[in-house]
């Protein structure tokens, strides 16, 4: 075909039925196919139990239809099944069905570095995302201990960690779930880019999820581009959080320099407010989530920026 693969397989997000001489096609919508060709019929019947794939079939009105099925990727190139005795298969499938090549993604994840600054509501659920990813580097730094008022949030912890340190019982819960990982931990409170530097991989990943000192987000940006990291960082509001974008080694000086102009233009740093809802640092944390393990993959999100509603509707 024109995409150059020579075999194809059902893609794992697509089931297909057939109605008479119709066929349908579900995933994230529904193709219709009139008077679809015996022949159509007949090779998706084989390729939906043939893991290596087949080639594609030819023929009067075939052609157009093999085309639609490849264009929405409802037949893929076949993939990786190693992973499917692994906690990965739905996700290496998921990856399959995205036209990504599945467990090139998978090894991908499994050797990157991130560095998850504050582990806290935000930086533990983005932490769950990466574990549950199967991302094999971590290094985990925070200078707080665990709290009674955490607990609301901060779902890697339990009251029987109260009064231990955050980075102590975050890998211990990394361990317990990603055993072949080796996570490494500092209890240490950054206010300085040298002071982070240490804990960065070249081409590494970080993760900017505590809130104070107010100069935080500048002071990661200028050891991310000493060590040509790159770094996501979000944040809860009221009723609007904010997640994203990732930013490349490359972008980080125009990131300096926009978050200088936009604290010159407020007047005065602010200060993270008090309350908070578990639900809310949940969600901004699993879209940073999965915009970072996009980022890993190379997958090009269409947006810059990520605004993310938290609450729909004001209150009567």
């Amino acid at each position: 075909m024109a995409d150059g693969i020579d075999r194809y397989v059902l893609s794992p997000a697509a089931t297909w039925y057939r109605d008479g001489d119709e066929l349908r096609v579900f995933s994230d919508e529904v193709l219709l196919v009139r008077r679809c060709p015996e022949s159509m019929f007949e090779w998706l019947e084989a390729v939906s139990a043939e893991p290596a794939g087949l080639p594609a079939p030819s023929g009067t009105h075939v052609d157009a239809i093999v085309r639609t099925l490849i264009r929405r990727r409802l037949v893929v190139a076949p993939f990786d099944r190693s992973w499917h005795s692994s906690a990965w298969r739905n996700q290496v499938e998921y990856f399959a069905a995205l036209g990504l090549d599945a467990g090139a993604a998978q090894d991908r994840l499994r050797e990157a570095h991130v560095t998850v600054l504050g582990v806290g509501g935000i930086g533990g659920a983005v932490l769950a995302e990466l574990v549950g990813a199967g991302v094999g580097g971590l290094t985990l730094v925070d200078g707080d201990r665990v709290a009674l008022k955490n607990l609301n949030r901060q779902y890697l912890y339990r009251r029987c960690d109260v009064g231990r340190p955050k980075v102590d019982v975050a890998r211990e819960w990394v361990r317990e779930r990603l055993p072949e990982a080796e996570p490494t931990t500092a209890m240490e409170t950054i206010t300085t880019s040298e002071a982070l530097v240490p804990y960065l991989r070249e081409g590494g990943f970080l993760v900017v999820a505590a809130d104070h000192p107010a100069s935080l987000p500048e002071v990661c940006a200028e050891a991310c581009l000493e060590r040509q990291t790159s770094m996501i960082t979000g944040g809860c509001g009221l009723r609007v959080g904010s997640s994203g974008p990732l930013i490349r080694p490359a972008d980080v000086p125009a990131f300096i320099a926009a978050h200088k102009e936009a604290k010159a233009a407020a007047g005065a740093a602010v200060t993270p407010m008090a309350a908070s809802f578990g639900p809310v640092n949940t969600l901004v944390g699993a879209t940073m989530g999965r915009d970072l393990i996009f980022g890993i993959l190379g997958v090009t999100a269409s947006t810059t920026s990520h605004r993310v509603e938290l609450l729909g509707q004001a209150l009567a």
